[in-house]
């Protein structure tokens, strides 16, 4: 049974992964807005705190995001953007929170210090990534070689290599005298 095919061309998905982007990036600045807005003027730490967080949440869900599009350099920039987004704004708000009016004594070097960590843990991340993506590359540039050769035929090899039964014949077995079995120690 045949299925009915339209004439219609499929349509093309770039400039909705462009429009997406775009949309997706006026509703992160929106909520951030909404964001440093909802706390008072005395608060605006916690919220810069909470802003930091959120860019680095919508840093790996735009990197998630990546596996839905055939050309994920929208979802990639995204995801770049929002890991120093995320990342700057966190150690500037901890690193100049006695700016705000706010003594963290020990804890903004405890903040600052599992940033850190946490920043060094995403960089190690991202080069094992990259190096995963470097190696599929390398294979997939061996595979597409491999696939361009023009495959041999049983039929053309057999045909042009055929050799004569006598010449490739297995020599014929020396005749050999019945040994004795191996003595055990």
């Amino acid at each position: 049974m045949a299925t009915a095919t339209s004439g219609v061309p499929p349509a093309k998905t770039r400039w909705s992964g462009i429009l997406l982007t775009v949309i997706f990036l006026v509703v992160a600045a929106l909520l951030f807005f909404i964001i440093y807005i909802a706390f008072p003027t005395d608060q605006h730490f916690g919220g810069l705190l909470w802003i930091g967080i959120l860019a680095l949440i919508f840093a790996i869900l735009s990197y998630l995001a990546e596996s839905f599009s055939k050309d994920p350099s929208a979802q990639r920039s995204l995801a770049w953007g929002f890991f120093g987004m995320g990342f700057a704004v966190l150690f500037l708000t901890i690193g100049l929170a006695p700016s705000y009016g706010i003594s963290l004594g020990i804890w903004q070097y405890i903040g600052l210090l599992l940033t850190a960590i946490a920043l060094g843990i995403s960089i190690a991340l991202i080069g094992w990534r990259l190096r995963a993506v470097q190696s599929t590359a390398a294979r997939e540039t061996v595979r597409d070689q491999w696939r361009e050769r023009q495959a041999p035929s049983a039929f053309s090899y057999a045909a042009a290599n055929s050799p004569s039964v006598p010449a490739t014949a297995p020599p014929a077995p020396a005749p050999s005298t019945p040994s004795s079995p191996p003595r055990s120690p």
